[in-house]
């Protein structure tokens, strides 16, 4: 199944159009009319990129994004709409959309807006491959084969991306204390243990594991 898209525009026959058009182009489509419907399917559907018509009822496509925001400053969102003088289109840039789409458009412009905000968002962020499911650093998660997310905590995920950034390789236990937590003042042998604990369980589901090598540090392997 190709990257997937969420859809919101409240022209219903303009946005079925143009989700049947990204489907044939090989994406897996979310689509509704309303914002709130939007940001419930988001949570529900978790996009690799977001349409959003400004204009719709109940939350509008500025207010959408700016909720998103909060959350995920990753996420591609292109903004749709037939408003367009330059101070909505200043604004829709300063919430962070990666595009402007100004009505009317064709079907073809829109794909290539979409292939073009998709490369981008590949480039800068980086997804490992953890037997059954991905990690995404950037997004904090693990990201299961059904779409749903194990959320990491911060620290979590900074032991992680450390380890997977040295594969099968031992990390120092000094090493991995400084990376992690700067000079804090902490119990840094029990603290480490634990966080590599908690880490171990949401891996649980997968085929790699946190291996402890004592006295010496952390390495992610494959399991035998």
């Amino acid at each position: 199944m190709g990257k997937k898209i969420l859809l919101a525009d409240d022209e219903v026959n303009f946005g079925y159009a143009m989700c049947e058009f990204l489907k044939m182009s090989g994406y897996e489509l979310t689509f509704v009319n309303d914002g709130r419907t939007a940001l419930e399917q988001y949570n529900i559907f978790h996009p690799d990129l977001c349409l959003f018509d400004v204009n719709m009822p109940e939350i509008d496509g500025f207010e959408l994004a700016r909720l998103i925001r909060t959350t995920d400053k990753n996420i591609p969102i292109i903004f749709i709409t037939s408003i367009s003088d330059d101070s909505s289109v200043a604004n829709g840039f300063e919430i962070g959309c990666s595009d402007y789409l100004k009505k009317p458009f064709g079907l073809r412009e829109l794909l290539i807006r979409v292939q073009k905000c998709l490369q981008i968002s590949n480039k800068d962020n980086d997804i490992f491959t953890l037997g059954n499911m991905n990690y995404s650093p950037d997004d904090r998660s693990l990201i299961k084969q059904d779409g749903s997310l194990i959320t990491l905590s911060f620290y979590e995920n900074k032991l992680l991306q450390i380890l997977c950034n040295n594969y099968n390789q031992v990390c120092k236990v000094n090493d991995l204390v400084v990376a992690i937590w700067d000079d804090k003042d902490i119990d840094t042998k029990k603290s480490l243990e634990a966080l590599a604990s908690h880490l171990r369980k949401k891996l649980d589901c997968t085929s790699v594991n946190v291996e402890n090598i004592r006295g010496v540090g952390y390495r992610l392997r494959k399991e035998s």
